[in-house]
């Protein structure tokens, strides 16, 4: 199954193809007001207005080459379908903000998936963009920055996949005392009585 973390994932990788140097991911699981966001700023060549309206258009990409880019146009549909939307800020040399909302207990959205996987894989394709992470959960807040991480471990002692590891294992565990769990779904989650505006699973 296709999941949020996969979907964040190709957001990075736009924003790498973009020559970001640095970019932030905040991820905001909100029971209180039954929302999830999941937003991704980065530095690089940013868009005018029609590069904006085309970055949505399942037929367009700005790759040589590849004839069809449906990053972007998928993120938008699984957001629809899950009582969300998207949003694009972006001007030229001012790089750009994707900021991508769900209902948290519609029973259309996809689990959140695995996070901590998906920041480490594009960290260790992308080992020269710096990543900002912060998530809101639960129980708590859990901040993350690569550079600042990478400068704490032994590189040259453990190598590049010994670093992943160690990284991966901090995300985890940040991520786990904020109370992130990497298999929710609209289908199985339930928001607490009184919170929101709907109830489990009713598609609004």
């Amino acid at each position: 199954m296709i999941d949020i973390s996969l979907h964040l994932l190709d957001l990075l990788q736009n924003s790498a193809h973009a020559g970001a140097s640095s970019i932030s991911v905040l991820v905001v699981e909100d029971q209180e007001h039954d929302s999830l966001e999941v937003v991704v700023k980065d530095n690089g060549v940013g868009m005018d207005e029609r590069e904006k309206e085309l970055a949505l258009d399942p037929f367009y990409s700005s790759s040589p080459g590849k004839r069809v880019g449906l990053g972007l146009p998928l993120v938008l549909q699984t957001a629809q379908m899950a009582g969300g939307k998207v949003s694009i800020e972006s001007a030229p040399g001012s790089g750009t903000k994707v900021t991508v909302q769900y209902r948290l207990s519609h029973i259309d959205r996809q689990p959140l998936g695995d996070l901590a996987s998906t920041l480490v894989s594009f960290m260790a394709g992308n080992p020269r963009v710096n990543i900002c992470f912060l998530y809101k959960g639960p129980h708590g807040e859990f901040a993350f920055d690569s550079e600042k991480a990478l400068q704490g471990i032994d590189t040259q002692y453990l190598g590049q996949v010994g670093a992943i590891c160690q990284i991966e294992e901090k995300l985890r565990e940040g991520l786990a005392k904020a109370g992130f769990k990497p298999d929710r779904g609209g289908l199985l989650f339930e928001v607490p009585r009184g919170a929101g505006t709907h109830q489990r699973g009713n598609p609004g």
